[in-house]
């Protein structure tokens, strides 16, 4: 099997790249270099040239407070630029894996979304990722949408300047009081998880939609207070509320997701003492 990665040195792409090992998968990673997403005819020429039986498309603009303030290019690059990828795989006769995430949802639910639940999106990239799923199903009927949730990895996020983890590491270093907000829930995933649970899926050619995410919920505050007890650090952290950390971007309060179709993932405490002892050496 042929597999073609967009976004090969994103977070999720890069640690496909680093742990897929199938000898009957052939894998061919691309990045933005190669063909940007919103470019149609270069996206048409590379799934041409890879020739791929499927196409994985990480590729996201994913900057919420950008977004907020650019909507068009918000748009542009996740609803026109998975567009024109699912067009183009759909007319080269391969199938299509597009991810999404926990933000097509509301947070208003109180308990963990699974996947025929209603999505209803309270920021802009939240609607244009509603918008994204629908596009590439409309584009290619036998998608696989994968949504995941508070995505964090050995590679960190070029759009977001890392991972949550490495910034509240920096923030500890730095020895300043730390104010995370406690009262928004949701599941942070290690991307190695989801990279692992994402290729037995693939071979068995599941399509629809499915949750990729850890097990169980957590607060941002909790996972920052998981984070320091691994790393055997004490900063002074103290939990806020939403309102009280303020921001330009409404978020959902509970996001927290749950699969009643794919892979039951790891506790995200799991998760996080992996990705500990892979980046850091830290084993606790």
């Amino acid at each position: 099997m042929n597999v073609l990665l967009l976004g090969a040195n994103g977070q999720l792409g890069s640690d496909i790249v680093r742990l897929w090992d199938d000898p009957d998968v052939a894998l061919a990673g691309a990045t933005r270099a190669d063909a940007d997403v919103t470019d149609v005819a270069a996206v048409a020429r590379l799934v041409r040239e890879v020739r791929p039986d499927v196409v994985i498309n990480t590729t996201a603009f994913h900057n919420l407070p950008v977004c907020e303030q650019d909507p068009e290019t918000c748009f542009r690059v996740n609803v026109l630029g998975c567009w024109n990828v699912a067009r183009a795989s759909a007319d080269a006769g391969a199938a299509i894996v597009q991810l999404s995430t926990d933000y097509v949802f509301d947070g208003t639910k109180g308990s963990a979304y699974v996947e025929d639940d209603a999505r209803s999106a309270v920021n802009v990239y939240g609607a244009a990722k509603i918008a994204t799923e629908d596009v590439v199903r409309i584009a290619n009927p036998g998608a696989l949408v994968v949504r995941v949730s508070g995505l964090y990895g050995l590679a960190g996020s070029a759009g977001k300047g890392g991972n949550f983890v490495e910034t509240m590491l920096r923030l500890a270093r730095e020895g300043n009081p730390i104010r995370v907000v406690g009262d928004q829930v949701t599941a942070p995933t290690n991307t190695a998880e989801i990279a692992e649970a994402l290729l037995p899926l693939i071979r068995e050619g599941v399509r629809g939609v499915v949750h990729l995410a850890a097990s169980e919920g957590c607060s941002w505050h909790d996972f920052a207070a998981e984070i320091f007890r691994l790393a055997d650090v004490a900063p002074p952290l103290e939990a806020v509320t939403t309102e009280e950390f303020g921001g330009p971007v409404k978020r959902p309060m509970y996001s927290v997701l749950r699969s009643t179709r794919g892979a039951e993932l790891g506790h995200w405490r799991d998760g996080l003492a992996r990705y500990m002892r892979e980046k850091h050496g830290i084993s606790r």
